[in-house]
């Protein structure tokens, strides 16, 4: 009897056991791990092949997979107190893609398959290899097989071609020979970006001959390129090099339209008043880059502003001695002036022109990098500077007036746009002689006029110092 109350005592206990586990909550999902690919979309709830006793709102999900990124993650269900772990792989499962290269090569040279290879797009790394072991021991083309697979096990397989000769053939080749322009002065490395590459030699030789090429003098130029390997294959190529004047504008508008920005400097004088009765004459309005130099000939500043010209700032003195001596006397000058056009205009100016342009080498004798420097002053204050592309000649010593119209033909040339320099200081009465037959020529060339505002060019100047 003892032994029947026990194996009975047993068998309820195991049964209540199986009852007890029969009734607890369970998660079972489809497989014990899931695959996705890169971005595939993740839906936690989709991976449960059933549930028992346990109602599918009832459960929390804590999904902790990067669907964009490569790796091992976890998915947490959480039912009351028991949380239930499901592993989630996202693999790389497309297959390389790569562009093939062919080569030329000499007998029984060896090629590594990452030569026959580039442009390789993948999720994960990769790594190149031949279909089978080639030996390239006849002058002939082969066709070689050439595989791409990543550390998936995805892999993609293409052909390539690699020609055999008994000797190389081929000269180098030079890229970056891009044609060069630049002003004159300018520091030039006719090295720079310029690569040679040889099928067979690694070190091909250069040879650059630029005995043709003057930078201190305007004019198109030729550079040549003589390249050469260790089989006596040769070659030379050309690079073009221009060489433009300081005054040439690098900012024209390329509108098809010729523009001219008429602008004077030094003034106000005696003979602004004959330049603004010329110009009512064309009817053409131009910029006045004013200075402090002549105070009896303020009024003509307001003048010039009621008739629709524009007022530009020259500085007070024009002094390069003083102006050019420090960032602070600078701009203590051009204050001064800003001054006198505030009290004949009644509004503040912001347009400026350095004297000597920004181009000047006479600040470097007064202070090092200088330019350099107001340049960037002058914009950070809210001015905006401007230089110009041709001359008349009257601030470089031409005194006469047929010398005067002969060398603004010459610098007007055949530009689209220009920003034409003249200055109606006191001592320039020939610039006033010359003006009209000045306004002729650029009329007959095509030019309309404007003035200068925002949307203008600016015809920087290459700084020199």
């Amino acid at each position: 009897m003892k032994k029947v109350f026990f194996y009975s005592l047993i068998f309820i206990v195991a049964c209540l056991i199986c009852i007890y586990f029969y009734f607890q909550p369970k998660i079972i999902f489809v497989d014990q791990e899931i695959h996705l690919a890169l971005y595939q979309e993740v839906n936690p709830l989709q991976y449960i092949q059933k549930l028992s006793h346990i109602e599918i709102d009832d459960i929390q999900v804590d999904n902790q997979v990067d669907n964009g990124k490569l790796g091992k993650y976890q998915i947490h269900y959480s039912y009351q107190q028991k949380t239930y772990s499901l592993t989630v792989y996202i693999d790389d499962m497309l297959a390389p893609q790569f562009d093939v290269q062919n080569k030329t090569i000499l007998k029984n040279e060896t090629v590594k398959p990452e030569e026959l290879v580039k442009n390789i797009q993948d999720d994960s790394d990769t790594k190149v290899y031949f279909v089978e072991e080639y030996i390239f021991d006849e002058e002939k083309t082969y066709q070689v097989g050439v595989v791409v697979e990543d550390s998936y096990g995805n892999k993609t397989e293409k052909n390539a071609y690699i020609q055999v000769q008994n000797q190389d053939k081929q000269p180098p080749t030079v890229t970056g020979l891009t044609p060069i322009t630049l002003l004159i002065g300018d520091e030039i490395d006719l090295k720079k970006d310029v690569v040679v590459k040889d099928d067979h030699d690694e070190s091909p030789l250069l040879t650059i001959d630029d005995s043709k090429l003057n930078i201190r003098q305007m004019g198109e130029y030729e550079v040549y390129y003589h390249v050469k390997d260790e089989s006596g294959n040769e070659d030379t190529l050309i690079r073009k090099v221009e060489v433009l004047s300081q005054y040439d504008n690098r900012e024209a508008l390329k509108d098809g339209i010729k523009t001219c920005y008429l602008t004077f400097d030094d003034g106000p004088s005696s003979n602004t008043k004959e330049i603004l009765d010329i110009l009512d004459q064309y009817h053409i309005k131009a910029t006045f880059f004013v200075t402090g130099t002549s105070p009896k000939d303020f009024h003509y500043i307001k003048e010039a502003y009621q008739k629709g010209h524009i007022i530009g700032l020259h500085t007070y003195s024009h002094d390069y001695e003083y102006i050019y001596s420090s960032l602070k006397n600078y701009i203590s000058d051009l204050n001064k002036i800003k001054d006198v056009v505030y009290q004949q205009i009644g509004k503040n100016v912001d347009l400026i022109r350095f004297p000597g342009g920004s181009s000047n080498l006479v600040s470097k004798k007064y202070n090092e990098g200088i330019m350099t420097r107001l340049t960037k002053k002058v914009i950070d204050l809210g001015y905006q500077y401007y230089d110009w592309t041709s001359i008349n000649g009257d601030g470089e010593g031409i005194k006469t007036v047929d010398g005067l119209i002969k060398k603004a033909k010459e610098e007007i040339g055949e530009q689209e746009d220009i920003m034409f320099l003249m200055h109606d200081s006191g001592t320039q009465e020939n610039t006033v002689k010359a003006l009209p037959a000045i306004l002729d020529y650029l009329i007959e060339q095509g030019y309309v006029f404007q003035i200068l505002d925002e949307t203008s060019p600016t015809f920087h100047h290459h700084v020199q110092n």
